[in-house]
């Protein structure tokens, strides 16, 4: 007998402000619909890994949850993406996600998933491994009565203000604000702070929307976040004319830091610069200097 669906519970801030709605959520799996979109654009414009961020972690997440007898509470602890195809610019996705393996004896499971785009192609696929935690739900935000957050006008990219502009000059006039830092990066609030060669600091305050249910940021925010800032480093390799791509982002969430307005700082530095491919570590710190998560990419350059 097939269980029934978990019905979503009133008003969901971050689900809301990231266009996702939750189709179906049972033992059997997720189905979640998500967009792309100007909203969603990096500083080129373009869609990436980091538009479906919170799309796949509440796939992934929401699988391994309603595979679990009730009562329990979840958190991702390590999500990889990668791409299969290039994100559209804009229009509707769809992901998929069911639990493959549970164990429940360590508490552990591993999911799987994909994100797809209107004609059914596969653009994105998951792997993430959850752990079940003892942490409370705070379900205050998501109440029948709680009103919609307004989502703000999305700040415009600007890609021909790239043209003839290596990457470093790129990177840098975005620290200074003379390029503007995309529509995504602004409505996570996300600043680059400095830029050293290919290593970018950025940081970005955590906010109430950004929070899941047991009162943390949600992973999908700190994995968009990592991949933003990873996108940088890689545009510091670039010459002008010249472009890059995010194959995959596999990121480790160490702890979970509080969406209680306290910065979260993240750091990203080429380790490895190919002809074609490059290697990025980016880690994400707490206002005290503790790694919260780490993340590791490879990204394609022309």
């Amino acid at each position: 007998m097939t269980a029934p669906p978990i019905r979503p519970r009133g008003v969901d801030p971050l689900n809301t402000m990231m266009a996702v709605r939750v189709l179906a959520m049972s033992p059997t799996g997720t189905v979640l619909e998500g967009e792309t979109g100007p909203r969603f654009h990096d500083h080129r414009g373009l869609s990436g890994l980091a538009s479906v961020g919170v799309l796949a972690d509440t796939a992934v997440a929401g699988a391994f949850f309603a595979a679990l007898p009730p009562g329990n509470r979840t958190v991702v602890s390590q999500l990889t993406a990668a791409v299969a195809a290039p994100l559209p610019g804009a229009g509707a996705l769809t992901a998929r996600a069911g639990t493959d393996h549970l164990d429940l004896d360590a508490g552990t499971g591993l999911s799987t998933g994909r994100v797809t785009t209107e004609d059914g192609t596969t653009a994105v696929s998951l792997l993430a491994r959850s752990v079940i935690v003892t942490r409370a739900a705070r379900d205050d935000s998501r109440s029948s009565g709680a009103p919609a957050p307004a989502i703000p006008d999305p700040e415009p990219a600007d890609p021909e203000s790239l043209v003839g502009l290596d990457g470093r000059a790129v990177v840098r006039g975005i620290a200074a604000g003379t390029i503007a830092r995309g529509p995504l990066a602004g409505l996570i609030g996300l600043e680059v702070e400095s830029v050293s060669g290919t290593a970018i600091s950025a940081r970005f305050a955590s906010a109430a929307w950004m929070s899941n249910q047991i009162g943390s940021v949600q992973g999908g925010v700190l994995f968009s976040a990592a991949d933003l800032t990873t996108g940088l480093s890689a545009q510091t390799l670039t010459s002008a004319g010249e472009s890059y791509r995010l194959l995959d982002l596999k990121i480790d969430f160490v702890r979970s830091p509080a969406a209680d307005g306290r910065p979260i700082r993240v750091e990203a530095e080429v380790v490895r610069a190919g002809r074609r491919i490059a290697l990025i570590e980016t880690r994400l710190l707490g206002s005290d200097g503790e790694l919260l998560a780490r993340s590791g990419s490879s990204v394609q350059l022309w």
